[in-house]
């Protein structure tokens, strides 16, 4: 017994890396640009290379990644304006914006006095009125009163919401129906998992805001739109909490066996259509627990959705292929930033009810992998992401050596 067991290690090691080589080296097209540079880099040089403005910036409170570079945030503890700094990843003009709270006082300048102080002449003057001062916006200069306050910034594009997404929402809702009604046995590994990720969560909380920038606006103190967003946060992380205990995922042996499939095929999603939102939390200092939680959560939401759809084809084998295969077509097709876990979803619905869970959390680990891998290339965020998905790869090790030991123990002989 013990040479099969050492035959099926060894059979399972070596697809493994087959199916990590085949993961990492088939060539994808990329459809974003990546990042070269990480958000503090990119505030780095802007703090460089831009000139004071007249004004103090105060510390970087969020980031986000717009086309090419990265857009950047300052304010000043007394939140009555922001800086905006849009830095490319490579050479090319650092782009700034200034906004400031309406009612801060300044100076009323005529239209002639607003373009001698742009240097621009014959533009479109367009007027302001605020509390205390008048803002000018002529051609693609801004004053506010005489401050010079830069331009427009590069804009994101919109955020695509296919109808995979409500399609996956609704798989989710029908989950929760499913494991209430026939709610099996308990996983209680999992319920710790969901209870522990969230505390991790909880005690990343005062970094997670800079993921946020939008909450920031002129003319309100830091401290108020990191606390609005932290209750909001608090409150989602609850339900959470409260949904891993209502809803959990079904007791059953980890698939060892297809669980690096299920990484493969979440590293080649990423590839092929990236989280572009990680390369926002590759910043973070904290960015590993981060996203172990949010893998973690992902995962075990995608198990839910699974039960839903499981239950929704089980009236017959041939819808149950039918479904399973028009879903993951259209989250491949169709899905963007969904694609990874449309496919944890088809994933967890296409095993036994006990390994959803886990093929839910193994395709989408690989997801995160394979879009940290595409999008974020500086050097540190790489190994993170090399450390992530050893952390997988420990994991499912660890799980086939303990089916291993209990199949043994189960299997030796009895002592007279």
């Amino acid at each position: 017994m013990a040479t099969q067991a050492r035959v099926r290690l060894l059979v399972g090691g070596g697809a493994t890396v087959v199916l990590a080589a085949v993961a990492l080296l088939v060539p994808v097209e990329p459809r974003f640009p990546p990042a070269w540079q990480s958000p503090t880099q990119a505030a780095e040089r802007a703090e460089r290379d831009v000139p004071t403005l007249g004004l103090l910036w105060g510390k970087v409170r969020g980031w986000s990644r717009v086309g090419t570079g990265w857009t950047v945030l300052w304010q000043p503890s007394h939140g009555m304006w922001l800086v905006s700094a849009w830095v490319p990843d490579g050479p090319g003009e650092i782009r700034w914006r200034i906004d400031a709270a309406p009612w801060l006082p300044g100076v009323r300048l005529s239209g002639a006095a607003a373009e001698v102080l742009t240097g621009l002449t014959g533009g479109v003057e367009q007027a302001r009125e605020r509390l205390g001062r008048r803002d000018w916006q002529v051609g693609e200069s801004r004053l506010l009163g005489a401050l010079p306050a830069g331009g427009e910034l590069p804009s994101a594009g919109l955020l695509r919401r296919p109808v995979v997404l409500a399609v996956l929402v609704g798989l989710l809702l029908a989950g929760a129906v499913s494991r209430h009604l026939v709610p099996g046995v308990p996983g209680r590994g999992w319920r710790y998992s969901v209870v522990s990720v969230v505390l991790l969560l909880f005690a990343t909380l005062p970094e997670l805001p800079a993921l946020a920038p939008m909450t920031f606006q002129p003319g309100v103190r830091p401290w108020v739109a990191e606390l609005a967003f932290g209750t909001a946060a608090v409150l989602l992380l609850g339900a959470l909490m409260y949904a891993g205990q209502r809803f959990p995922a079904t007791a059953g042996s980890p698939p060892v066996g297809w669980l690096p499939l299920a990484l493969a095929v979440g590293t080649l999603a990423g590839r092929f259509e990236p989280a572009i939102w990680l390369v926002n939390v590759a910043g973070l200092t904290l960015r590993l627990p981060v996203l172990v939680g949010l893998a973690v959560l992902a995962g075990w939401l995608a198990g839910i959705a699974g039960s839903g759809l499981r239950e929704l084809l089980r009236f017959s084998a041939f819808a149950r292929v039918v479904g399973l295969s028009l879903l993951g077509m259209a989250g491949v097709g169709f899905g963007g930033a969904w694609t990874g876990v449309t496919l944890a979803v088809v994933s967890a619905a296409a095993v036994e009810r006990g390994w959803g869970t886990w093929m839910g959390m193994g395709v989408v680990w690989g997801w995160f992998f394979g879009s940290l891998w595409v999008v974020a290339r500086w050097e540190t965020a790489l190994w993170d992401a090399l450390v992530f998905v050893l952390l997988g790869c420990g994991v499912v090790a660890v799980a086939h050596l303990a089916r291993e030991h209990r199949s043994a123990t189960s299997e030796s002989p009895a002592l007279p």
